[in-house]
């Protein structure tokens, strides 16, 4: 996990004078705060971890307190994309022009079966004889020892054939077998999370074909097979989208839409804007947390700071910042969070 989502234990400091009534008073609201967060739910990693006397000193003399604004995203290398697209398209090619061997295009049949199932209406039991299709086929499979390859290009072949069936469905509607069987399912999710407009998807391809590989590794249960494992920059790519793009959760969804329907005052529709982003940012803040056990490059605390900020949850974003201003006193995000963090004190009412 990186050192950013790590818990912190308390540290006892023997002070050698009296603090001033200023810094006594913020400290004991800030403990308070942390005290009554370890009761809420989601916020037991951060709630640990009060303010040290030297980040509230720091933080009186700072003269702004400035609310935090953009979430930074990782940094995604787009040569190694690129060239990791080129690859994925050249074994496509040549899956296209020698046929695969007949227990590889087993486990692809498969797939496709279930992966269209709920497109084409296929009910609980049929579901879940699809799942047991794939499963036979991809133990049939792993008798053969030098089958890791054939995958590899059964999964770029299928990822061709995806990200054709997306442009064409853009461009004309069509809902070809290809659509039905690789693209339906995430179309109707892209659609349920914003992210589809005028039949329009607004993910770029390499977002597109990261995220279909991603799934695809699920159903095959492949996800921790070496040779199909997604590349760091893949998974910055994958996880720079969903930052840059928050949603609130699926288990949320239906609340959600109760609680709009029932509005019927302007306060009661702004309350429900309210609670969707609150939702939201909080989405974002978990997608946030598992990016920074896949890369320690992220400013994993800082973003959480930001995000936690915008959902409202003013003590889990004073806590975040202030572990980020701890393990990363300079650097570029240092001045701004200590600014962020002022505020998000001054809005808890720690200070």
């Amino acid at each position: 996990m990186a050192a950013d989502d790590k818990e912190k234990s308390d540290e006892k400091r023997p002070r050698t004078s009296a603090l001033p009534p200023q810094v006594e008073k913020a400290l004991a609201r800030a403990r308070e705060a942390a005290k009554a967060d370890r009761e809420r739910k989601g916020g037991r990693w951060l709630a640990a971890i009060p303010l040290s006397v030297a980040v509230v000193l720091l933080l009186l003399m700072m003269p702004r307190a400035t609310a935090p604004d953009a979430v930074p995203l990782p940094r995604v290398d787009v040569r190694v994309l690129a060239s990791i697209a080129r690859a994925d398209d050249r074994r496509a090619a040549a899956a296209e022009a020698e046929r695969l061997p007949s227990d590889v295009l087993a486990v692809g049949s498969a797939l496709r079966e279930l992966n269209g199932a709920e497109a084409r209406g296929v009910d609980e039991l049929g579901m879940v004889d699809a799942r047991r299709q794939l499963d036979g086929a991809l133990r049939d499979l792993a008798r053969r020892e030098d089958a890791a390859d054939d995958l590899v290009a059964l999964r770029s072949l299928q990822t061709r054939r995806f990200l054709d069936a997306l442009t064409r469905w853009e461009a004309t509607g069509e809902s070809s077998e290809d659509f039905v069987d690789l693209a339906a399912p995430f179309v109707q999710r892209a659609g349920d999370a914003g992210w589809v407009v005028d039949r329009k998807i607004i993910l770029t391809d390499d977002e597109r074909r990261v995220m279909f590989k991603t799934v695809w590794n699920v159903l095959a249960g492949t996800d921790t097979n070496a040779a199909l494992a997604l590349t760091l920059d893949e998974q910055r790519a994958l996880y720079a989208f969903y930052i840059d793009h928050p949603r609130p959760p699926e288990s949320r969804r239906l609340a959600l839409e109760t609680q709009r329907s029932a509005a019927t005052t302007a306060e009661a529709c702004a309350r429900a804007n309210v609670e969707e982003r609150r939702q939201a940012e909080l989405w974002r803040a978990d997608k946030i947390k598992k990016l920074g056990t896949i890369d320690p490059s992220y400013p994993t605390a800082y973003a959480l700071g930001v995000a936690y900020y915008r959902a409202g949850r003013f003590d889990l974003s004073a806590d975040a910042f202030s572990i980020f201003i701890v393990q990363h006193p300079d650097g570029p995000y240092a001045l701004r969070a200590k600014n962020h963090l002022k505020a998000a004190l001054v809005a808890s009412g720690a200070l």
